[in-house]
């Protein structure tokens, strides 16, 4: 039951964070979906549009206005797969980095006024346990292991 309770505190975590940072996303006109759309395509680069979908873990249907949203906005561009000619690749443009940009600043002032009230060493502990969880999922499929949650990374 331990486990259960960890995932019960992850999502009321990730629930109160999102209503923290939902204000910045909409001064700039966009919700948190499509936020997470950009910040993916922004790290990752060009990724076919299905995907994309599909690490976001929405349906392509869906997937689709959300994309036409952000295209008709500058953000984001479509083009032709070289590698496949029925796929589309989504790629940003520089209106995206700009945004980013603007975005990155603001959330890290408001994960900041959160995480500095945490106690000396806290925030570093959780970083650190929280990227080895991340890491062991990730890699759980090629079998190999993570050996400690307070290894250095």
């Amino acid at each position: 039951m331990q486990e259960l309770r960890l995932l019960e505190l992850l999502s009321r975590v990730h629930r109160r964070l999102v209503r923290r940072l939902t204000p910045l996303f909409q001064t700039e006109g966009l919700s948190g979906t499509e936020v997470f759309v950009l910040w993916k395509v922004h790290k990752r680069g060009s990724l076919r549009a299905t995907e994309l979908a599909g690490h976001i873990g929405i349906p392509p249907s869906t997937f689709t206005g959300i994309l036409d949203r952000l295209t008709a906005r500058g953000l984001l561009k479509r083009v032709p797969d070289p590698g496949d000619r029925r796929s589309v690749l989504v790629q940003e443009t520089p209106a995206l980095a700009e945004l980013i940009g603007r975005l990155t600043a603001a959330i890290e002032v408001e994960l900041g006024n959160i995480f500095t009230a945490l106690p000396e060493g806290c925030r570093e502990r959780l970083m650190t346990d929280l990227e080895a969880v991340c890491r062991y999922l990730e890699e759980e499929k090629s079998g190999t292991t993570v050996t400690c949650c307070t290894e250095d990374f």
